[in-house]
Formats: structure tokens, sequence, C-alpha cells
């Protein structure tokens, strides 16, 4: 499946890479709006991510100009904000045909839920792939990774899974509470009933709990996710 961001920022790309090619999804990026105007008939993407926060003026032509030639089913429209987007933009965007609203930063659980549940609605994704598991089986799905500031391995419990990440709860959060947000974590491993997968994360937020999104997960354990969050729904 394709998807085409519209974005001057290459940050907002890779987060959208990070959150969106778990489920399949190939990102195409124009950072002038003009250009994706002119290609966006020819690239006929599933999904079109549009930042609000690049292209204050010109997001609502895009919107429109996609919606004129697209339906809701055939192409998903997400709009990415900061904190200067208003209710009344909010409204207006609704009217002419976004489905999504999200931080630009993409870094929050509601983020990831309201993608999910836009995407489920409008078949662009399996339905498995945009589901999660609250609270699995712990003999059936672990995780351990290697501090990388000592060295030491962390144990604890997974909270959530799904198909960009999981929240994990250690199981002594004071051995971990130095990891800041951004930290990547090489040495990570990830069981699913019988299946033993090496993975990267990355910390998205570290609280009680850590929440960490995969990178670039690779097929296998993007099919072994799958099929363990599709046999679980």
């Amino acid at each position: 499946m394709k998807a085409l961001l519209i974005a001057e920022t290459d940050t907002t790309e890779t987060a959208l890479v990070r959150r969106i090619s778990p489920w399949g999804f190939d990102c195409i990026r124009y950072r002038s709006a003009l250009k994706a105007l002119d290609n966006i008939p020819e690239i006929a993407p599933d999904a079109v991510f549009i930042s609000a926060v690049d292209f204050p003026r010109h997001w609502k032509t895009l919107v429109q100009f996609i919606r004129a030639d697209a339906s809701r089913n055939e192409s998903v429209i997400v709009l990415l904000i900061n904190e200067r987007f208003t209710a009344e933009d909010a409204d207006k965007a609704v009217y002419i045909g976004v489905q999504a609203i999200i931080g630009e930063a993409m870094d929050s659980e509601t983020d990831e839920r309201r993608l999910a549940d836009v995407f489920s609605r409008y078949r662009a994704l399996p339905s498995e792939a945009a589901q999660s598991v609250e609270a699995p089986d712990s003999e059936r799905v672990t995780f351990l990774f290697t501090n990388p500031l000592n060295g030491m391995i962390v144990t604890g419990k997974v909270e959530r899974l799904s198909m960009t990440g999981l929240r994990f709860r250690p199981d002594v959060p004071s051995g971990t509470a130095e990891l800041e947000s951004g930290e990547i974590l090489e040495q990570c491993s990830l069981k699913v009933d019988k299946a033993i997968m090496h993975v990267r994360c990355q910390i998205r937020k570290n609280a009680n709990s850590l929440l960490l999104d995969f990178l670039n997960p690779g097929e296998r354990a993007v099919s072994v996710i799958s099929s363990f969050i599709g046999g679980i729904a």
C-alpha cells in the first residue's frame, strides 16, 4: 500500500514511517504542496498525511483536491497538527473530508489508536493489523532488553502489544528511570509463543511503564505479531 506524506520536516517523515511501515505501507514524501497536487492522481495513494504545521494555508486546498477525485474508502486523509490548530480548524477539516487529526510527532498511544481505528474503519488495512492486545498472557508474550546505560538485563511484563510497539512494565522501574525518550534499545528479545525475535526499539515515553516503538521489525516479526493479535481478537 502507498502512503503519501506532504511535509517539509524530516522528523515528520521519520515518525510516520515508524508508525505505518509495520502495517505494510510504503511512504512517498513531497516537500512541495504544488508538486504533490500534480502527482496525486498518478500515485493514487491509499492514505495521505498532510502537515497543517508546514502548510497552514494550503492544507484545505490539498484536502479538497483529493476529495474531489477519491472517496473516503479510496484514500484516507490524515491531518498532522500542533497546538496552534484550533477547534474551528478541526471542524472545517472534518467537514471537507479529513478522517483523522493527530499530533505531528505521532508520539502518543491515543494517536496510534486513532490511526488504527480510522484505517480499520475505511479498510485501508487488514483488520488484525489495526488491533492490539491489552495485557497479553505472560506465558505467551515475554520481552526483555539490555539497558544501554549499564549493560544490565531488564525483565518485566508486557502490558500491551501492537503492530508498532509495546507497553512494558519493568520488574524494577528504578533500574530504567534514567532512560530517556528517544533512546534506542539495540538489544531486545521478544518471545511470542514459540517464536523468539531480536528487535530494535525506541523509547517513546518513560513513566511507570515504558512505551516502546519497534524500529524496522522485519517481515518475520510483523507476521508473528499479526498472527498473534489476529488470533486473540
